[in-house]
């Protein structure tokens, strides 16, 4: 349970922040009790410091987890102001180290005497983040290590920020009809939830192992080992890697290392991650890609890691069918189908947005081709439909951007559709498998009969709540009368369509009958039902193929 007096002086610094920074009129409309919420001076001149400039500062001076939350929110680029989204791309993640005495840290986290497992521990990090810190170390075996351990008292800050995140984000989506439309409380769950997995080092020494497993033999790779008995859900013990920034041309060269090759590597080595394994690096910037001395690729920070299921995995292969073949209608659906939510008021506007999208892919060369401007346009259309996406979906479209920029810098012509097809090709092979195929048609099956089998519960659970008058019916439709007169005509078909079915039967049935008169035949009753089974059915054909109303 969160500290109420920690929450209430959380929430005056906020206050105090936004009000330095010229946002008045967003705190008047603040529920929040206080006193002297706006006397505090503006820091910075309202007139000459952009807006967007400004919100980038507050949540710098926040903290953490709301440079978190903004370098998150770069990934909504159609859902927010591009001005905003540049502001948000210059946040970084960097953090003073807290001052914390690392053996006795690990004494109490491990319990373990540290010098039968380590030679040496440095007492200053070499590195800090917002959630870790890291210090180098030395086993007694010679090994180098290093140790990720979280820093005191993050958690509880977290979760005093995140609540306050939620409330703001209930409070702007009143504010405008533009926030209204970007669904923060939405982002700000979905933030919330990627956050608190990254808090659990244990979370991240079993994402490295999972990775591990899925690139065991993989020579292009290399993955630190962990040291399972030095790790908890607060300490984190790993090989310590050497290498080059993965974006260190000049340095890359002095050591020979083939960069057309790096490029096409990372690439193939992230699409494997996405398209065969499932399981893929949430936040691929260069600082994250490291390159060893034989040229083999490190990834480094499993914090943040995407996961498809199957039914996600599905709906991407979907995807990349739908787009090679161009099928803007199934694309529109399979975009739907994985969107949490979306207004598409102008159906056939979208289409054509999408049909659009694939005559710029088609009039383009790949040698040209950026991604960045097909991104944008894609952007666009998740705008002007208000779709909201999984997590996994913005951590995939951030991944695939960031390793793009870095292989266009490895080398100018890489073009990242080209490499990206033998994938496809194989998803749609595979599509094609008979065996899959048939495997489908018999998931299906299962899938009805179990539903068939649910039925008569279901049905007595509707009854009951209908005779304790618990049923009710929210059905919110524009344009009512027209729907009333589509149910109408599809009520006709359906009753139509049963009689013609009985017909049919009654026909078959008197036709093995040996009954007198016959005609051309067969016995007169059931040349009769023929002629009328004949003309039923060429009334419905005429009902169906009937144009609709507009």
């Amino acid at each position: 349970m969160l500290n109420p007096a920690k929450k209430i002086q959380r929430t005056s610094q906020i206050i105090s922040v936004l009000a330095k920074y010229g946002f008045r009129d967003f705190l008047s409309r603040l529920p929040w009790n206080g006193s002297n919420k706006t006397d505090v001076k503006n820091s910075v001149d309202t007139n000459s410091v952009s807006v967007y400039t400004r919100v980038r500062m507050v949540l710098e001076e926040l903290g953490p987890a709301f440079v978190k939350l903004g370098q998150a929110a770069t990934t909504r680029e159609g859902l927010l102001p591009e001005e905003l989204v540049v502001e948000f791309q210059k946040l970084e993640d960097k953090v003073k180290p807290v001052t914390l005495d690392v053996n006795r840290f690990l004494n109490k986290e491990l319990g373990i005497s540290l010098s039968d497992y380590f030679k040496s521990i440095e007492e200053e990090p070499f590195a800090s983040a917002s959630i870790s810190q890291v210090y180098k170390a030395q086993l007694v075996s010679g090994e180098n290590v290093v140790l990720k351990v979280r820093r005191p008292g993050v958690d509880e800050l977290l979760k005093i920020d995140m609540a306050l995140m939620k409330d703001l984000a209930k409070i702007l989506s009143t504010y405008s009809v533009a926030l209204e439309k970007l669904n923060l409380p939405l982002i700000v769950e979905s933030f919330s939830n990627s956050l608190t997995a990254e808090l659990s080092l244990d979370k991240e020494r079993l994402n490295m192992e999972k990775f591990a497993e899925n690139f065991e033999g993989n020579e292009n790779i290399k993955i630190a080992k962990v040291f399972p008995e030095l790790c908890n859900d607060f300490v984190l013990c790993m090989e310590f890697l050497k290498g080059t920034k993965i974006t260190d041309v000049k340095k890359l060269q002095k050591q020979n290392i083939d960069l057309q090759k790096l490029a096409e590597n990372g690439l193939n080595l992230y699409l494997e991650q996405v398209l065969v394994h499932g399981f893929f690096h949430g936040d691929p910037h260069p600082g994250n890609l490291m390159v060893m001395p034989d040229g083999k690729i490190a990834f480094l920070d499993f914090g943040n890691m995407g996961t498809l299921l199957k039914s996600d995995r599905k709906q991407l292969e979907d995807f990349v069918t739908a787009s090679v073949e161009e099928d803007a209608v199934w694309l529109g659906n399979v975009i739907e189908d994985i969107a949490i939510y979306s207004k598409i008021n102008d159906r056939k506007r979208y289409e054509r947005a999408l049909n659009e999208l694939f005559e710029i892919m088609g009039n383009v060369s790949l040698g040209s081709m950026n991604l960045q401007e097909i991104l944008s346009k894609v952007w666009g259309i998740v705008g002007d439909n208000q779709i909201h996406f999984p997590e996994y979906i913005y951590q995939l479209i951030r991944g695939i951007s960031l390793m793009e920029g870095i292989g266009r810098k490895l080398d100018p012509n890489l073009n990242i559709l080209d490499k990206i097809r033998p994938f496809t090709n194989k998803i749609i092979l595979e599509h094609l498998n008979p065996k899959n195929i048939l495997e489908k048609s018999f998931r299906k099956l299962r899938a009805t009969g179990r539903d068939i089998e649910r039925l008569p519960e279901d049905l007595r659970e509707i009854f009951r709540q209908v005779k304790k008058g618990d049923l009710s019916l929210n059905l919110s439709v524009e344009k009512i009368e027209k729907l009333n007169s589509n149910l109408r005509r599809t009520g006709d078909k359906l009753t139509l369509a049963i009689v013609f079915l009985g017909l049919c039967i009654l026909s078959a049935l008197t036709m093995s009958v040996n009954l007198k008169p016959v005609v051309l035949g067969i016995p007169l009753i059931a040349f009769i039902f023929l002629l009328i089974t004949l003309f039923t059915g060429f009334v419905l054909i005429l009902l169906v193929l009937r144009p609709k109303e507009k």
